[in-house]
């Protein structure tokens, strides 16, 4: 056998299949589990996605989700620092 095949799922769902095959009659005899290279997508530790996933961590830019998100993680921050600054300059 001087060829292989392997159908690869992407993460859109469809299928394509890559076919290596060799011109000069090497036998390519591979099992099944057989990785032909890693993965590319990084593995996140579940601590991080929680981050990603909260108010702290939402994404800012022009691709983000919206606004909300932004304005009330300022306005929290705003109001605390109004009360630290209160209690800070009381005593």
């Amino acid at each position: 056998m001087n060829n292989m095949s392997k159908n690869i799922k992407n993460d859109d769902g469809t299928e394509d299949t890559l076919v290596i095959n060799s011109s000069d009659n090497y036998d390519l005899k591979l099992d099944k589990s057989y990785v032909l290279a890693n993965r590319t997508l990084k593995k996140e530790s579940k601590l991080s996605k929680k981050f990603k996933g909260s108010i702290l961590g939402a994404d800012i830019g022009f691709k983000s989700g919206g606004f909300s998100n932004i304005a009330i993680l300022a306005t929290v921050i705003a109001i605390g620092v109004i009360l630290i600054m209160y209690f800070m300059w009381r005593f």
